[in-house]
């Protein structure tokens, strides 16, 4: 090893247990989740500590609890699980994380930054997608329905006028 992360041929059972001599975990022993939160560039090594494997380990099964999969994760990984949990569940593309907002007094931020500082809280970030036009109001399938008033009934209105040439209109 040169100082440096090893790879795979310098690694040894991939326990990551203290003692064993062997601090690393190959990343294909991770779930796909898992891999999906990692960096993107690994700087070609194909192990990681075993500290950051079982702490990516923990993060995809608390992703996985809030629905998310591989293919989906990624664009969300700016906000805490949850946050991003509710916001994909109303149907919200991740693309507006990326909008500017001014939350109390500050400059301009990513909405993902605010919400991942709990600047804004995600169900006060989701009422102002919703009146600003950036997302359609959606329901969701748990969610009842708006009341609706219930249906009045409607009598028949009769308009009834004395004919021109009546006696009484003279």
């Amino acid at each position: 090893m040169d100082g440096g992360m090893p790879t795979r041929g310098e690694r040894g059972t991939g326990d990551g247990s203290r003692g064993s001599g062997d601090r690393f975990v190959p990343v294909d022993r991770l779930s796909a989740l898992a891999r999906a939160l990692l960096s993107d560039d690994l700087g070609g090594r194909d192990v990681v500590p075993a500290r950051l494997a079982n702490r990516v380990t923990e993060q995809a099964d608390e992703w996985a609890a809030h629905g998310f999969t591989e293919d989906t994760v990624r664009p969300w990984r700016e906000l805490p699980p949850e946050a991003a949990g509710y916001l994909a569940s109303r149907g919200v593309d991740p693309a507006v994380l990326s909008l500017s907002v001014s939350p109390g007094g500050i400059g301009p931020v990513p909405l993902a930054t605010a919400i991942a500082a709990q600047q804004i809280p995600v169900q006060r970030a989701y009422e102002l997608l919703v009146l600003t036009g950036e997302h359609p109001r959606t329901p969701l399938a748990d969610e009842p329905a708006a009341p609706q008033p219930p249906p009045r009934a409607v009598a028949p209105v009769v308009f009834s006028h004395v004919p021109a040439d009546s006696d009484t209109c003279r």
